[in-house]
């Protein structure tokens, strides 16, 4: 929920700081008029009196809340009317009360995900706590980081050790779900934050848009922190220097790559763990007679795919929509089919693929290219680093803009013969590699993060041996 308040007051009371605190988005505009800048207490954006347009179109907000008698306030009411209000007595309120004023104002289908409340905690008795804090998760969102934190979660909780991943940026999930064992659980922000400091996790993992807090966050609770490096773009490198107490990287390359531009690479112990890919659990019982594309997103080739449609009309092709990017589906050709993403990869996709593209312009690892090898489907890539050091010599490299090239590599892979077949046993091989290294780094990542957990118990219990002393 996204409020917005006019308030007489320079500081936010305190039922609007427990707002924040339990998931809510919280705006307050200050009407006592005093030079200053916006800037954000305990969770509240706060802003002067004159920003206050600024303040209406960075919340968007789903409740106005003024106090009776605020002559400033009133004055700005009529910029807001389509914004239901709520009108205090005076500054001071309880939370729950308020908390539920708000909600009743809420259109009726919104009011029940809306009443964000804290869970207890979800792994107590367990004497091994390792969660992880993330935007995104499987099955919502099914790109390759949500799939190899997801495995990699996996693996520890097939250790016994408790795990816990907490989704913060995704409104279509359910308030608590689980997949292969892994619990899930969606909670705003400051909501997680208050998760975390009762659970008291000897371990947080994270990646992406929750990297910089959850290192934070691990430091003020004594826990031990992760970060997940899925590229070698700038703007997640920089998470970096945050201080983890280790960066997992999912490739050789990406950590040489960043190693060139940050000191941290060599300063913060680490590990690679590619990104887990187990045939067993993606491999066809028998493929079909497409030609298959994954994510129908510029960057990940669609306008290649297209072309080469185009160029072999008599040929089935298959469009798989992805999680992210702007996914291009129109204009149709005959030939062509789209599907939307889906959690039944081997069933819906591999089952119908008889040829895999993969003409990304920027790929880090290619979690799909390799789920393809596993049931034996000729992949032709892109020579991205990445794609690269995930297909090895089991798949076909063409430049992304030579669409005849592709096309003609397509034709001699569709069709039954001693070209099918050797790519075909390529990519089988290159699978069976793939599955031996996959679970060697599951191996080491269990061991490093026992590990981890293991020097924050000492540590606790040293800190817990002289409180007693």
């Amino acid at each position: 929920m996204r409020i917005l308040s006019f308030l007489p007051t320079h500081e936010p009371p305190a039922y609007l700081r427990a707002m924040a605190a339990a998931g809510h988005e919280v705006h307050v505009v200050t009407t006592v008029r005093r030079r200053e800048s916006p800037r954000e207490v305990d969770g509240v954006q706060v802003w002067p009196l004159g920003y206050w347009w600024r303040a209406k179109q960075a919340s968007q907000p789903d409740v106005l809340v003024t106090v009776a008698g605020d002559r400033q306030a009133e004055r700005l009411m009529p910029n807001l009317r389509r914004t239901p209000q709520l009108v205090l007595p005076d500054t001071d309120a309880d939370f729950g009360e308020f908390e539920e004023a708000c909600i009743r104002r809420l259109p009726a289908h919104r009011q029940a995900e809306a009443r964000v409340t804290v869970p207890s905690d979800p792994l107590a008795g367990e004497r091994t706590k390792v969660v992880a804090w993330i935007h995104f998760g499987v099955p919502y969102r099914r790109a390759g980081s949500e799939t190899m934190l997801q495995t990699m979660m996996r693996a520890l909780r097939n250790t016994g050790v408790g795990v816990l991943v907490v989704c913060s940026s995704m409104p279509e999930a359910p308030p608590s779900w689980e997949v292969d064992g892994v619990p899930y659980i969606h909670l705003g922000p400051l909501a997680a934050e208050l998760l975390f400091r009762s659970m008291r996790p000897q371990v947080m993992v994270t990646h992406h848009n929750y990297a910089d807090r959850a290192v934070g966050l691990a430091k003020e609770i004594g826990a031990r922190s992760v970060l997940l490096m899925h590229s070698d773009y700038d703007y997640a490198a920089r998470s970096m220097q945050s201080g983890p107490d280790l960066i997992v990287y999912n490739t050789e390359w990406v950590r040489a790559s960043l190693a060139t531009r940050y000191l941290e690479v060599d300063r913060t112990p680490s590990l690679i763990v590619h990104p887990p890919v187990v045939p067993e659990e993606h491999r066809a019982p028998a493929t079909g007679d497409r030609v298959t594309l994954v994510n129908l997103s510029s960057d990940k080739g669609v306008y290649t795919w297209r072309g080469v449609a185009r160029l072999l009309p008599q040929l089935p092709f298959l469009g798989v929509t992805g999680a992210h990017g702007i996914q291009v589906t129109q204009p149709l050709l005959p030939n062509l089919r789209v599907i939307p993403q889906t959690s039944d990869m081997r069933g819906e996709v591999w089952a119908n693929t008889r040829v895999l593209f993969v003409p990304s312009v920027y790929e880090s690892y290619g979690m799909a290219a390799v789920e393809a090898l596993a049931s034996g489907i000729p992949v032709i890539a892109h020579p991205t680093a990445g794609l690269r050091e995930a297909l090895g010599d089991g798949a076909t490299f063409i430049d992304r803009d030579d669409h005849r090239a592709w096309a003609q590599a397509v034709a001699s892979l569709y069709a039954d013969g001693d070209r099918r077949a050797a790519a075909s046993a390529a990519a089988l091989a290159r699978s069976a590699y793939l599955a031996n290294q996959v679970r060697t780094d599951l191996k080491v990542w269990v061991d490093a993060v026992e590990d981890l957990a293991r020097g924050v118990f000492e540590q606790r219990g040293t800190l817990a041996g002289v409180s007693a002393g």
